[in-house]
């Protein structure tokens, strides 16, 4: 989750961003080590050194080796965020993607063809996108800080003036979960008048999750849109009850996360063995621990702080949902013009 991203949260991101994009394009522009390489662009997050896309690469690694294929390698590209997937293909060619979500899917699906992974009765999946995890969203909070928001309207009260940490939806995948979300309860016009009436609450509109969320964290911001197993990270690794998620009224999105390969792809093969791989209980263990979100695999979960979630029921908002037609360029433009 976008997740996410996924979670030593904002402040390492800008440390970490320069950092990896170096290392990636170190890697990327050597032919004579990459060459023969499964190459896999993920989000910042993801491929982070405290994220679950280094993990996954040496288990992966290993388990190659163990198949008698010493010779394979992977080399992790990033994207910011991913909502920025697509945009850096362009510039990066891969044979995994990594982190599309339900929305971010359709651009994905109309832009790019992509091969079938092969993996029958994949849990949220289809022919073309295997998800590998998932999670509720909405807003967060800390006791003691402020009250809690009981619904929409309740956002708009003064108390929350300058308060509210979002996402762009331009760039963020949450934050076009956001935006969506309004639309789908509200109707288009309603929601843009919302987001109107919201605007003096709003503290900042990051470009991706992890900006958001660090704002949030730092204490700039008394709420932000997120991952309700955000909170489970902050419990288990930070020891810090404080944090809750804010159950509104009604259906809350659910975030679902795709990886997929690309026709284009050079090591087809072994990407959709990597995509066998993201799925055993064991990769979807460190998704799950160092992505911090649900597994599709329910056998990650079993006997984890994890398994009471994975009763959520998810709801998949898509486009299809939102007056049956493809919105994404208009709803970004009147997002700007309220917002902005």
């Amino acid at each position: 989750m976008s997740g996410t991203g996924r979670w030593l949260y904002g402040f390492i991101i800008c440390i970490s961003l320069g950092a990896t994009a170096a290392l990636v394009w170190r890697n990327f522009s050597r032919p004579d080590e990459s060459e023969n390489a499964l190459r896999i662009l993920a989000y910042s997050s993801f491929t982070a050194s405290w994220g679950p896309g280094p993990e996954l690469v040496t288990m992966f690694e290993a388990e190659m080796r163990k198949a008698g294929k010493p010779e394979a390698k992977v080399i992790l590209m990033q994207a910011e965020d991913a909502g920025l997937l697509i945009a850096k293909m362009r510039s990066f060619p891969a044979d995994v993607v990594i982190g599309f979500d339900q929305l971010g899917r359709h651009l994905a699906e109309k832009s790019q063809a992509w091969r079938p992974h092969g993996i029958s009765k994949a849990r949220f999946s289809d022919a073309k996108f295997l998800a590998f995890d998932w999670a509720p969203l909405g807003f967060i909070y800390r006791k003691g800080e402020t009250d809690p928001p009981k619904n929409f309207d309740d956002l708009l009260d003064a108390r929350f003036e300058n308060a509210i940490a979002l996402q762009d939806p331009r760039s963020s995948s949450p934050g076009f979960q956001f935006l969506s979300w309004l639309v789908t309860e509200m109707g288009e016009e309603a929601a843009f008048a919302y987001l109107r009436k919201l605007k003096p609450n709003v503290q900042s509109t990051s470009g991706s999750w992890s900006q958001s969320y660090g704002i949030f964290t730092r204490g700039l911001a008394k709420l932000a849109f997120g991952y309700e197993t955000s909170i489970l990270y902050h419990r288990l690794s930070e020891k810090d009850d404080r944090y809750e998620f804010i159950r509104f009224p009604g259906q809350h999105p659910t975030q679902f996360e795709f990886a997929a390969i690309p026709e284009s792809c050079g090591q087809c093969e072994m990407a959709q063995e990597f995509l066998e791989f993201l799925v055993r209980p064991e990769a979807q263990a460190v998704i799950m621990k160092k992505n911090w979100m649900l597994p599709v695999n329910s056998a990650a979960a079993k006997g984890t702080p994890f398994e009471p979630l994975m009763n959520s029921a998810p709801t998949l908002i898509t486009r299809k949902k939102i007056d049956g037609r493809d919105p994404e360029d208009e709803l970004l433009k009147r997002w700007r013009e309220a917002v902005l």
